[in-house]
């Protein structure tokens, strides 16, 4: 008999959910930037590819 509380609600864990996969997201965009300007890739094109602004960029 385990009658305990979950930690979270349906709706906290979807959230969660969504943000865990938001940030992974922009972490990917942001390692294909990286790649493409190491190959000297002009840093508009990258951001047009991207979705990336160039302060994105530049922070990287």
């Amino acid at each position: 008999m385990n009658d305990h509380k979950p930690l979270y609600s349906r709706e906290e864990l979807l959230t969660l959910l969504d943000y865990v996969q938001h940030k992974a997201k922009e972490e990917t965009k942001m390692q294909v930037a990286e790649c493409m300007l190491d190959y000297g890739i002009d840093s508009k094109l990258v951001g047009a590819i991207t979705g990336l602004t160039a302060k994105q960029l530049i922070k990287r």
